[in-house]
């Protein structure tokens, strides 16, 4: 961990990564359950210094086994980031069986459920969201950062409302680079990994980009671009990278949607759209501008109506 830490500088806003011994209930009160993982249980909780409320991942040691590099490695890079669309560590606890993660605490769930309980998403809605994953990763790749398994189950939305704050989470699979090394390991999850991941090619930020695009065709449609059961036909599909738009889900969708998606998915990543042009793109500019002005002029009304 010492070494990491030479290289990344912990943010200002978190207590960085080291890790409280007194129990955490001297200082949390523990709630109710807010989700349940494959290692872990979420609860919120109130810290009785200030009233306020958040959220405790509770991983139990003696269930990680292998996987506590993982954490070990999101602890990591939760210690040095700062940014609206990035979930925010505040501290750590740990005890002889059992790690704390005190973390800013979001109510609108994932938004791989929203997706499934709507189908898909207006083209200014997916917009709002792309724009902030852009942003995201814009911020994360100037630090270094990889996420490598971006995917609707690891985007957090702060509440149920339509224009939610999107957050960034789960950097079990992260990477921090430096401008030498490289990266060639094989990771993240089938239908969003980038084709040269499976061509066990060296890689990089790149990957962020194509699993951005595959998210935003799953918003507009509900599909994925790229699917079999059988997954040597499904990586066969990414690595060719072939993208369809059948005329059922996609004939009320924009030209401009369909093209900022067909930069997205292209399978050389060098030749591949830039998160920062993905953010001049003519269809984000449009639409994704339309959804904040839009949620901007909500807040202004209802903070009218309050004053009336």
């Amino acid at each position: 961990m010492n070494k990491f830490f030479r290289r990344l500088k912990p943010s200002k806003k978190n207590k960085g990564t080291q890790k409280q011994k007194k129990p955490i209930e001297k200082y949390y009160e523990l709630g109710e359950v807010l989700g349940q993982g494959t290692f872990s249980t979420v609860k919120k909780a109130i810290d009785k210094r200030t009233g306020l409320p958040w959220a405790i991942k509770i991983l139990p040691k003696s269930g990680l086994n292998e996987n506590f590099k993982l954490v070990e490695n999101e602890i990591e890079i939760l210690s040095t980031v700062d940014h609206p669309n990035v979930i925010r560590m505040h501290e750590i606890f740990e005890t002889t069986d059992k790690i704390y993660i005190v973390m800013e605490i979001v109510t609108g769930g994932e938004l791989f459920d929203r997706i499934e309980r709507l189908d898909h998403l207006t083209e200014q809605e997916s917009a709002y969201l792309i724009k902030k994953i852009l942003n995201a990763l814009k911020y994360l790749h100037s630090k270094g950062i990889v996420h490598r398994d971006l995917k609707p189950e690891n985007l957090l939305l702060s509440d149920n409302t339509k224009y939610a704050e999107i957050k960034l989470t789960d950097f079990g699979l992260s990477k921090v680079m430096s401008d030498q090394d490289v990266m060639k390991t094989a990771c993240g999850t089938p239908i969003y990994v980038a084709p040269e991941i499976l061509s066990r090619k060296i890689y990089g930020p790149q990957v962020d980009v194509w699993s951005t695009g595959i998210i935003l065709y799953v918003l507009l449609s509900g599909c994925a671009p790229f699917y079999d059961e059988n997954l040597p036909v499904l990586f066969n599909k990414i690595k060719r990278g072939k993208i369809h738009f059948p005329s059922q889900e996609w004939e009320n969708i924009s030209e401009s949607a369909k093209d900022l998606i067909r930069k997205f998915l292209i399978v050389d990543p060098l030749r591949r759209i830039t998160v920062e042009d993905a953010l001049n793109h003519e269809w984000i500019l449009k639409n994704g501008d339309y959804a904040e002005e839009k949620l901007s002029m909500f807040e202004f009304l209802l903070e009218e109506s309050e004053e009336d």
